[in-house]
C-alpha cells in the first residue's frame, strides 16, 4: 500500500478577546498629521507656476491615478512606523486617496464601515489649491 504524503493539519485560532488599553490605542491625530504632510509633499508640484505666473498643472486622470496608489502606501507605510513606536496592537490600516480637480464644484466623500466605535478609528486629511483637491483617509480596524 502506498503511503500519504506528511500533510501539516490546518491550524485554527481562536479569539482572545483582549482589548487593547487606552495607552495603545489608534492616535489619530498623530496619523492626521502625518497624511497632511503626505498630501502637501505629493502635491507641492501642482503649485508650479509658469512664465506668466499661471499654474503649470494639467490633470491627467492616469497619472492622477498613480498618484493617489503612492499617497495610500505612504500613508500606510509612515502610520506604521509612527504606531511601532508605542507598541500598538493589531491594527488592520486601510488608507483611501482622492485627487480631483477643483472646478469650484461640491464634493462629498462618504464611507461606511461596521466597527467597534470605542477601539477602531478614522483619520482624515484634506489638501486644495485652485487646481486640485486631494481627501486621504485612514481606517485603523481592531483586528483580534
Amino acid at each position: 500500500m502506498e503511503e500519504l504524503p506528511q500533510v501539516e493539519p490546518v491550524k485554527i485560532y481562536e479569539n482572545t478577546y483582549v482589548l487593547p488599553e487606552d495607552a495603545k490605542r489608534f492616535k489619530k491625530s498623530a496619523a492626521e498629521q502625518i497624511m497632511k504632510e503626505v498630501l502637501e509633499e505629493k502635491l507641492a508640484y501642482t503649485n508650479e507656476r509658469d512664465k506668466k505666473g499661471r499654474l503649470a498643472f494639467t490633470y491627467d486622470p492616469e497619472e492622477i491615478a498613480d498618484l493617489c496608489r503612492d499617497i495610500s502606501a505612504e500613508c500606510i507605510e509612515k502610520i506604521k512606523e509612527n504606531n511601532s513606536e508605542f507598541g500598538l496592537p493589531r491594527f488592520k490600516l486601510i488608507c483611501q486617496a482622492s485627487v480631483g480637480e477643483n472646478n469650484a464644484q461640491s464634493m462629498r466623500n462618504i464611507s461606511r464601515c461596521l466597527w467597534d466605535p470605542d477601539i477602531d478609528r478614522c483619520a482624515t486629511a484634506t489638501w486644495t489649491n485652485s487646481r486640485v483637491y486631494a481627501v486621504a483617509m485612514c481606517f485603523a480596524l481592531y483586528y483580534e
